[in-house]
């Protein structure tokens, strides 16, 4: 069993998207000289590294320098030098690096392996915010540039753990000389060994059967895979959150975990990527503020019905957050978070 406080969770979803860079007016431009003026160059993308064998060094000298620095950095678990590699004006805590530490650690299995995926060099004429459908080797994927230059850099840096695959990915952008890093998330590319190609494949198998439980906590695992927020979007994963909500709503999701477990107070479902494997995230309304011993136990009868009930299998988990009547039910609150594995879940039946 593991009792897990309100901010370990919130950091669980870190995203960090900066929009940084300075403007100042263009000056006017007389009729004669503006036909004169160069053509405009096409926004676009250009694919400059595949995989760690491809170096930089030749081609963009200050952007090699400042990855291997950062690799080497991860590399070395000197997580605290992290926030130095942000643009100054994303205002980023000295304890960007911790936060990150967390997560990784949360999610994958040491020791792990770091290396370069994919680089992209990315050009707005208009140094605009743009979505580049086109990039090279991009796994189908859109990427978004960061609004405020006319050159940045998408860059992909996968994480190899014992149990899992997983993508830092950076927004670069050079200024003033110096690359920096303009917007910033992690991407969790596999659950349980499985990419979002297989989980897909696992709700097309379970929605054949019938099984609408199987098949909807299947495509929802499948988006959250493909879930890149404001910097990559992956067009699938719309198609996969058709498939899901055409099994259930969220309100006919909570309705239906309500009847199975015999009671009102669930407020929210959700599905779970954790290390120990997939599993269901539960928000359940309650009274008053109870002891935590109390809100433990009720977690692990939460699971056990699930268990029983067919939402979950005996390979899977559960976390559980409580909240009061008046509180979002979209989001974590304080008043206690607890996380079951599977074998806590069947260690608490023997006792």
């Amino acid at each position: 069993m593991h009792h897990v406080s309100q901010n370990k969770y919130n950091k669980i979803v870190l995203r960090i998207i900066l929009g940084v860079g300075l403007f100042s007016s263009a000056p006017l431009v007389r009729a004669e000289e503006a036909s004169s003026k160069p053509e405009k160059v096409p926004d676009g993308c250009d694919l400059l590294s595949r995989g760690p064998g491809v170096a930089l060094q030749d081609t963009e000298v200050t952007l090699h320098g400042f990855l291997e620095n950062f690799l080497g950095d991860l590399k070395k678990d000197k997580f605290e030098n992290l926030n130095s590699y942000f643009h100054p004006r994303a205002k980023v805590k000295s304890d960007i690096g911790d936060k990150i530490k967390s997560i990784i650690d949360s999610r994958y299995n040491a020791p792990l392996q770091y290396s370069i995926f994919r680089v992209w060099r990315l050009r707005s004429a208009e140094a605009s915010k743009d979505v580049l459908e086109n990039c090279p080797e991009s796994d189908g994927a859109k990427i978004i540039s960061s609004y405020g230059y006319e050159k940045q850099y998408a860059v992909w840096i996968q994480i190899m753990g014992q149990n899992e695959l997983g993508r830092l990915i950076l927004s670069i952008a050079p200024d003033k000389g110096k690359d920096s890093i303009v917007g910033f998330r992690i991407q969790q590319w596999t659950q349980s060994g499985d990419d979002w190609r297989t989980w897909a494949g696992k709700g097309e198998n379970a929605k054949a059967r019938k099984s609408n439980k199987e098949a909807y906590l299947a495509y929802d695992i499948a988006q959250k895979l493909v879930d890149g927020k404001d910097l990559v979007i992956y067009p699938v994963q719309n198609e996969l959150l058709k498939k899901r909500d055409a099994i259930f709503s969220q309100a006919k999701l909570v309705d239906a975990v309500n009847s199975d477990l015999g009671t009102q107070s669930t407020a929210y479902v959700g599905t779970l990527l954790a290390k120990e494997g997939s599993g269901i995230f539960l928000r359940e309304y309650i009274a008053k503020e109870l002891p935590s011993q109390t809100l433990d136990n009720l977690c692990t009868a939460r699971g056990q019905a699930l268990q029983k009930t067919g939402w979950l299998n005996v390979n899977q988990g559960v976390r559980c957050n409580f909240i009061f009547k008046n509180m979002d039910p979209t989001k974590d609150s304080g008043l206690g978070g607890f996380y079951k594995t599977s074998e806590d879940l069947k260690l608490a039946l023997k006792k």
